[in-house]
């Protein structure tokens, strides 16, 4: 039930953005090929991961905001086909609404904004709806000069998947035999006292 929650945002987004664009159809037309739109999505995305990188090492906002949205997906435990689905039904759904029916709209600086404001955090992770602004931004540009929705969906779709999938590597390993509390034991297998050292979470070590 927890699994199905989390798309229930997006897919709401996704109908609302579908039914606009049935009333209202999509006035850009493709400028570019199929292979030359994947490629713009995927360069996209790939800009826009190395960003999310560096802002993670170097941002102390971004930083703790990342780790709540990373522990509260890993409590969900998605399994690998469900963070495939929930990763394109996502960027699939939030692309329609926000850039299929909002960006002719509103415009391109405001569509960025409200998609910046639908990955709300607490105040001190205020550096994480920032960069999904700039997101936001990079995406309706995309659709924009592309003249298509699927770079955008491209770019989005690699995004979410490459968050997911982080979230799968990094869950914490199973406590020692004898140990409490995330706390190590050394040197009980050689018979000698056993010497507690606190475990240390090295994921943002330089």
């Amino acid at each position: 039930m927890r699994r199905a929650l989390l798309f229930v945002p997006s897919l709401a987004l996704g109908v609302l953005g579908g039914v606009w664009l049935l009333l209202s159809p999509f006035p850009y037309q493709p400028h570019l090929a199929l292979a030359g739109q994947l490629v713009a999505g995927v360069l996209t995305g790939a800009l826009l991961l190395g960003a999310a990188w560096l802002l993670e090492r170097t941002v102390p906002s971004f930083r703790y905001a990342s780790q709540l949205l990373e522990n509260a997906l890993r409590s969900v435990e998605l399994p690998p086909g469900t963070a495939l689905l929930l990763a394109a039904v996502t960027a699939s759904a939030e692309e329609v609404f926000f850039r299929g029916a909002l960006l002719p709209l509103v415009g391109l600086v405001a569509q960025a904004l409200l998609f910046g404001l639908f990955h709300p955090v607490p105040r001190r992770g205020w550096a994480y709806p920032a960069f999904a602004a700039l997101a936001g931004l990079a995406f309706g540009a995309l659709t924009q000069v592309s003249g298509s929705l699927l770079p955008a969906m491209v770019a989005h779709f690699g995004i979410n998947l490459q968050g997911l999938w982080e979230v799968r590597q990094r869950r914490a390993p199973a406590p020692d035999v004898g140990s409490e509390a995330g706390v190590e034991t050394d040197g009980a297998a050689d018979g000698e006292p056993a010497r507690a050292e606190p475990a240390v979470d090295d994921r943002h070590r330089a």
